[in-house]
Formats: structure tokens, sequence, C-alpha cells
């Protein structure tokens, strides 16, 4: 990739940014997403469209995507029990990372399973295992969810960072990606 396309993506970005957006008529809370999983819908998709929001058309006012606690369905099965525990460990995670007041719903102790949930491919194999439990971000890992710590690296903070690097004086393209190669590591890990 050449300079100039980087910097007209940051610089994109960065035009589309100065002004927060019209908001939609529906905005992707992270109660609404649980809902919507609790209806059948793909949990990725509206977990996409909540992550969407909290880093993209509505990041200035994220305290309103996570601040209604989740509804809980009448028959509450295993399923929607890991996901209300997932979407709690979801919100408490993104607030720390983005230093934003965490709300104290995602603290009840109903968000924490019982069993361990390994969300993770080949879960059976004991160093796939051991590999998950040192890397889980610490509101999952409480909670007994054991997964990947980039489920939500992002698009929006890539093109912040390339306009960061921009900003700075950077002109090689080597160096930029190195710089939001750091910065995705102080906030992702390795």
């Amino acid at each position: 990739m050449k300079f100039e396309t980087l910097r007209l993506m940051a610089q994109d970005y960065a035009d589309r940014h100065k002004e927060p957006p019209p908001l939609p008529a529906t905005i992707d809370t992270m109660a609404c997403a649980y809902q919507r999983i609790c209806q059948g819908e793909d949990p990725w998709t509206a977990l996409g469209d909540f992550s969407n929001a909290w880093h993209g058309y509505a990041k200035h006012i994220r305290p309103e995507l996570v601040k209604d606690p989740l509804i809980k369905p009448e028959q509450e099965t295993e399923y929607t029990q890991r996901w209300a525990a997932f979407c709690a460990a979801s919100v408490e995670y993104l607030c720390g990372l983005h230093r934003q007041s965490c709300p104290q719903w995602v603290h009840d102790s109903s968000y924490i399973l019982e069993t361990p949930w390994w969300y993770t491919q080949r879960a059976d194999d004991p160093t796939i295992r051991e590999h998950t439990r040192r890397t889980t971000p610490p509101p999952f890992a409480r909670r007994n969810i054991f997964c990947s710590n980039r489920l939500y690296q992002n698009k929006y903070e890539l093109y912040e960072w390339i306009g960061e690097a921009i900003d700075k004086g950077m002109t090689d393209v080597h160096e930029i990606q190195r710089y939001a190669r750091q910065k995705e590591i102080s906030l992702y890990g390795a």
C-alpha cells in the first residue's frame, strides 16, 4: 500500500468524524443486541451492530449504549445465560478499554457462568486452552468465559492510528504500519 493511499484513508475517516453523524432511528445498544440474540439472531450480527455503534456512529454517546441492563427472557437457557454473561463481560471490557464509566448492572453475579465456556476452536486441546486462559481479557475470565483478546478489534481505530502517525510526520508506509501495530498491541495484546 502506498503512503498516499494511507493518507487519503486517514483523511477521509477524519473528515467524516469531525462532527458526530446523525443517529439512526434505532441505536444498537447492548441491551438491544442481547434481545436480538434471545430472539434467535446470530450473536455476532447483533454484537457487530453494537460494535459499529460503539466504535463508529455513536461513540460520542457510549454511556447511553451500555446503561440499560439486559432483560432476561422468561425461559432462560444455557444459551441465553452464556450470551448474557458474554454481553456483560463485553460492556465491562469495552468500558475499561476506552476509559468509560462502567454501569453497575454488569457486576450482577447472575452474569457469572457456573461452568467454563470455551469460546474458541479446538477447545479440547490443552495447549489451546492454556493459551486462551492466559490471553482471555479479565472481564471475560471472571465470568468463566474463555475467548480471544481480539474480539473487538475494529477498523475505526486503525484509521485513527494511521492519522495519528501521519500527524506525527511519518511518511514511510512501514513506519506507519509499525506505529498502528504498536497501538493495537497496547490495547489488545500481541
